[in-house]
């Protein structure tokens, strides 16, 4: 079995397309073709239903798209595990969320490319959901998130540790008086949201829906930055976790209300896949996280 036959199949699942697939594999689409007809042909199946333009995998290509990621993997942990040196070097793929990578990233790259000049650090940004998949896939080595607890057969957890969430309002705001607060406080205020997918969201709308309590949300996006600067113009309250309000909370920009009856911690978490060889730069860059948390 060829292993560039195994990638162009794993390139072909994740874009559903074979002239996709071969423009950025950088092969003719009908080397592609040859090399899909060749693995179905050692493995006596069909891997794709064709239809029209459509390519997906037939239910015989799902089973074995878990055998070419294994395989793939176990390629890239043999060629890097003879190849590697004591000092970090080579190419190192970080996925994590926006938040994390605007509040920590900055620091931690910055020592960690004094530190280690000759790694070149690739930094993706998504979902979390989007983000498990890359690193389930090998297209990262390393995801950072923050959630609720996860676990997972198929993955190494490195780091965890807790940070509260924050119901957030302007300085200005009239409830920012008030030493204590309850959530039946906020009923008639006006929410920004992160994206419906996000964890602490997710909580805090079930607990006021337990509670028979309304909200009102003005608006919903996935930038942090954006929802600092909207709460800090008086225009409504939201709720962030609080190491994505340091700044702000020091500049007075921002006030965290004291609600007793909402007490919420989420977890920045780090992963690697358990097939995953870590090399000397995915251990250095996990020592400078611990460092810095």
């Amino acid at each position: 079995m060829e292993i560039r036959n195994v990638i162009s199949f794993i390139k072909v699942a994740e874009l559903n397309s074979f002239s996709k697939a071969a423009a950025e594999l950088g092969y003719t689409q009908s080397n592609v073709t040859t090399q899909i007809k060749q693995l179905e042909n050692e493995l006596n199946t069909i891997l794709f239903d064709r239809i029209g333009r459509s390519v997906s995998l037939t239910s015989a290509g799902k089973t074995f798209m878990k055998y070419a990621l294994q395989i793939t993997a176990a390629v890239t942990n043999a060629r890097q595990e003879l190849s590697y040196s004591a000092i970090p070097s080579g190419e190192l793929r970080v996925g994590l969320l926006e938040s994390l990578c605007i509040t920590y990233l900055p620091q931690i790259i910055k020592s960690y490319h004094k530190k280690y000049p000759l790694v070149n650090t690739i930094i993706k940004i998504g979902t979390y959901g989007e983000l498990a998949t890359m690193l389930n896939s090998n297209t990262i080595d390393l995801l950072w998130t923050f959630d609720t607890h996860i676990n997972s057969d198929l993955w190494i957890k490195e780091l965890e540790y807790a940070n509260p969430i924050c119901v957030i309002a302007p300085k200005s705001h009239s409830l920012c008086n008030k030493h204590t607060l309850h959530l039946s406080d906020l009923s008639s205020e006006t929410f920004i949201f992160t994206e419906s997918s996000c964890s602490y969201r997710h909580t805090f709308e079930e607990l006021l829906l337990s509670k028979k309590l309304p909200f009102h949300t003005f608006m919903e996006i996935g930038n942090t930055e954006i929802i600092k600067k909207f709460v800090a113009s008086g225009i409504c309250l939201s709720i962030l976790p609080q190491f994505s309000i340091t700044n702000e909370l020091q500049a007075q920009l921002l006030h965290p209300l004291n609600i007793i009856d909402f007490q919420l911690d989420m977890y920045g978490q780090v992963f690697y896949h358990k097939n995953k060889c870590v090399t000397p730069a995915m251990k250095a860059f996990i020592d400078l996280v611990k460092e810095h948390i």
